[in-house]
């Protein structure tokens, strides 16, 4: 059986994976990731670099040994930073905020996980974005934050409402009857 997150996405390998995430990261309605109008190729040179990184920062999840907390807030600190310092001139307050980058590495690792290309693990932490932070009970908006101590919080939060179940079997369960919500009704 298909998965039903890769059919909903439109996902069928690791080069939709990049493009689906990219696009759910940065063209949100409500995350405003640049600020300013496009000059020459400046975001397409972005998102290249973001799916590099992205895909470097993969290379940890794809081992046998699960990554911990602390690495994992380290690798999103890593893409934000490193993308901020680069592409600053272009970022709206000079930033690729960290909800920004957690939403794009979060949200990438599930791809990867759904589609069989990180083993038999799983990612540490979901993409915690407005759906999942709603049904947590929490709030916050990943668009806007660029603290990692909100993010730790939510996902101390997100552990907790997801108890006993990992967080990426809660949110991957979460997600399934949000999107029946928006699914055409197809005749037979």
């Amino acid at each position: 059986m298909r998965d039903p997150f890769l059919i909903g996405t439109g996902v069928s390998d690791e080069e939709d994976a990049i493009k689906e995430t990219r696009k759910s990261a940065l063209q949100q309605r409500r995350n405003r990731v640049y600020c300013r109008p496009e000059v020459g190729n400046e975001r397409k040179v972005f998102r290249a670099e973001l799916a590099r990184a992205l895909r470097r920062e993969a290379q940890l999840y794809m081992r046998p040994t699960p990554v911990s907390d602390a690495v994992h807030c380290a690798a999103i600190r890593r893409i934000s930073e490193d993308l901020s310092t680069q592409f600053g001139q272009i970022l709206k307050d000079g930033r690729f905020r960290y909800g920004t980058a957690q939403k794009a590495l979060n949200l990438y690792l599930k791809f990867l996980w759904r589609l069989g290309l990180l083993g038999e693990g799983k990612p540490p932490h979901c993409p915690a974005d407005y759906t999942v932070l709603q049904a947590a009970g929490l709030t916050g908006s990943w668009t806007e934050s660029d603290d990692e101590q909100e993010y730790v919080l939510w996902i101390e939060g997100i552990r907790k409402t997801a108890a006993p179940r990992d967080i990426a079997d809660w949110e991957y369960e979460t997600w399934r009857p949000q999107q029946s919500k928006v699914e055409p009704q197809r005749c037979a």
